[in-house]
């Protein structure tokens, strides 16, 4: 009888971040939802973009994966990495931000249906308070 511990079998890892988990997975739902309310248009693209995201995502995780691999797919490896991605992401918000504002103005002049109309308000609204309270914490962190 031996005093050893028994070596433990090694863990297998995921095959992509639970970001991307969770994106793969809102994208998957959206698109059965999409195709059980008539949406096929929908449906399908989330169903793409879903099946690409998380490819990419695996793909990225591959030792032989890019830098460029590796940011697109959010799948960062390590502190070059992730401030690459941090500055993406940040002109990514400062671009949803612009197009919210123009979407903002096309609802105006176009004059869509309320329930657009209140889409298209909230999305501005979350974007520019994500973006301030981003701002707050980062500042106040250093």
């Amino acid at each position: 009888m031996s005093t050893h511990e028994p070596e433990e079998a090694p863990r297998r890892r995921w095959p992509m971040s639970r970001v991307n988990t969770a994106l793969v997975a809102l994208c998957l739902i959206g698109a059965v939802l999409g195709f059980v309310l008539g949406e096929p248009v929908v449906g399908t693209s989330l169903l793409v973009g879903g099946l690409i995201g998380g490819g990419g995502a695996i793909a990225a995780r591959r030792g032989t994966s890019g830098d460029l691999e590796r940011l697109n797919a959010l799948e960062w490896a390590d502190e070059r990495d992730r401030t690459a991605g941090v500055k993406g992401l940040a002109v990514v918000g400062a671009v949803a931000l612009v197009l919210g504002i123009v979407q903002l103005a096309i609802v105006a002049i176009a004059g869509v249906e309320q329930t657009a109309r209140f889409m298209a308000v909230g999305m501005f609204l979350a974007l520019a308070a994500s973006w301030f309270f981003a701002n707050w914490y980062f500042v106040r962190r250093g």
